[in-house]
């Protein structure tokens, strides 16, 4: 998919005041962890919940309110083909999101608008068991009642300004959220040199990020490697296909743009591959990583795989 505008074409976006009860968490969030991922929208607020800390942000609100400086980025739920191809400008499409029965998904901002709703709701405290959250005076309940909102029509017309905002940006994400987001791009169409342009990737950092995102279903898919430890140190796989060592191991093109971005290793080289995961972060319980620190790819790693 290519755009046919630029991303940030416009002087201004719709910003809107939600009422937070019509604002609904993205269960698509590439933060969140892959078992998590589609889930109900209560399990992935459990999930932010539990592995987000979210108190931290929830102590500052409960202090100061809602900064505005900050709004939340969302796209209508519901929204029609018709208005959609009528425009984001026209007046059909305005109406539609500041109808008060309109709700949205928030692709930016999961982390404050899960502590809001924990903040506003005593019974979902008490089903996360969490019985020490502030207190809020009215002035900052009616504040965080009300949400500031910048509407884009849908999800792919977001994603490169998310794209620049996490991959290149100020707010970057851990290195295998940024895959799977570029992943999610791919599947909407988007083309790998479109999306490296757009977040201004000039080293191939996504496309590599691809590449070992796929090397880890790969190895999901055909030997049943568990890929949790992967997913936490992810940067050490991006490392390692960096070396001209490592990928000549796995038989890969020595050009990344020669490189698969669907099934990068080939099926004769599988072996190979689980030795490399298995040196990089174990098997399980079972098997232990003999690389604990990045330097040790560079330093032993690319050295030992040149050896016969």
């Amino acid at each position: 998919m290519a755009l046919d505008r630029i991303p940030g074409y416009g002087r201004k976006r719709f910003q809107l005041d939600v009422d937070f009860e019509r604002l609904h968490l993205d269960v698509l969030n590439p933060r969140l962890p892959a078992n998590i991922q589609g889930k109900s929208e209560s399990e992935v607020l459990r999930a932010l919940y539990e592995d987000f800390s979210l108190e931290e942000i929830a102590i500052s609100m409960s202090q100061n309110g809602y900064f505005d400086e900050e709004p939340l980025v969302a796209i209508p739920r519901e929204v029609t083909a018709k208005l959609l191809k009528l425009g984001y400008d026209s007046p059909e499409f305005k109406a539609f999101i500041e109808k008060k029965t309109t709700h949205f998904t928030v692709v930016e901002g999961n982390r404050r608008l899960a502590a809001i709703k924990i903040l506003l709701d005593k019974s979902l405290q008490q089903t996360l068991g969490k019985r020490s959250w502030p207190e809020l005076g009215k002035e900052v309940h009616d504040d965080l009642s009300n949400l500031p909102v910048i509407v884009y029509p849908a999800r792919d017309q977001v994603v490169p300004y998310l794209g620049v905002r996490h991959i290149t940006g100020i707010k970057k994400w851990e290195s295998y959220a940024k895959a799977r987001y570029i992943i999610n791009m791919l599947d909407m169409g988007f083309k790998i040199q479109d999306i490296e342009q757009g977040i201004g990737d000039q080293q191939g950092a996504g496309r590599k990020s691809v590449i070992c995102y796929r090397m880890l279903e790969q190895a999901n898919e055909e030997f049943e490697y568990n890929i949790d430890k992967a997913t936490e140190d992810f940067s050490y796989l991006i490392l390692s296909i960096g070396q001209g060592s490592i990928k000549r191991y796995l038989g890969l093109p020595r050009r990344l743009a020669e490189i698969s971005l669907t099934k990068p290793v080939d099926t004769d080289k599988l072996a190979e591959l689980k030795n490399l995961l298995s040196w990089l972060f174990g098997e399980g319980k079972h098997v232990r990583a003999v690389v604990d620190e990045s330097r040790d790819i560079t330093n032993f790693l690319s050295a030992v795989v040149s050896s016969p």
